[in-house]
């Protein structure tokens, strides 16, 4: 049987947990830790943001520099030179990322970041190009947060700045992870807060020289 000096002391003991674990709480749900928690997840978010542009941009780079070649090489394209573009693409775009901690690789490419990819020439150029389903094929794969590497359209000839001239377009989606994962902690004035999962997505093109 503990002795009275022993229930007090465990007592005691006991209040000042509670009164930690209260004090814990009630940090959590203040805009002191919304504060502290932002700022400590900002400069991975933006670094992260920044090698997803970065990938995005060298995979499109890469892809048009492969068609380019193939075409002058080759001149009429088939499903075998269709696929290997798209996996210049793959490749471009995993060898970027490798320095994103949630980077899945997979052989040479990548299962996250999901990529996708699409080539935009004219029909004759493209032979059973847009009939195969090859914009943006890769996007069956891709997780469904992943709604921007949705909804592809090959459409020629193009509207936008690239005043006619055949591109590659590569669609990125990279699951950033938060430092601390906390879901829906209700914060004064009816504000809630949901930290976890923030799914970036990025969108590049890059023009094909004249072959």
């Amino acid at each position: 049987m503990p002795t009275p000096c022993r229930t007090q002391s465990y007592l005691l003991s006991l209040t000042q947990r509670q009164r930690r674990l209260g004090a814990a709480s009630r940090w959590l749900s203040s805009p002191w830790c919304c504060r502290f928690l932002g700022i400590a997840d900002f400069g991975r978010v933006f670094q992260a943001s920044i090698v997803m542009e970065a990938a995005a941009r060298n995979g499109a780079e890469a892809a048009a520099q492969e068609y380019l070649q193939l075409k002058r090489g080759l001149g009429v394209l088939t499903s075998t030179e269709y696929a290997r573009i798209h996996a210049v693409a793959l490749e471009a775009v995993c060898g970027e990322a490798e320095r994103l901690p949630n980077r899945v690789q997979s052989g040479s490419t990548c299962t996250m970041p999901a990529v996708a990819v699409c080539i935009y020439d004219d029909d004759a150029e493209l032979p059973g190009y847009e009939a195969g389903g090859w914009c943006g094929t890769e996007r069956s794969t891709a997780p469904p947060e992943c709604d921007a590497l949705q909804g592809w359209s090959h459409v020629w000839p193009p509207v936008g700045p690239t005043d006619g001239l055949p591109y590659v377009e590569v669609r990125v989606c990279y699951r950033f992870t938060t430092l601390f994962n906390l879901q829906d902690i209700q914060l004064p004035l009816a504000n809630g807060l949901s930290l976890g999962d923030i799914w970036l997505q990025k969108d590049r093109a890059f023009t094909v020289a004249d072959y």
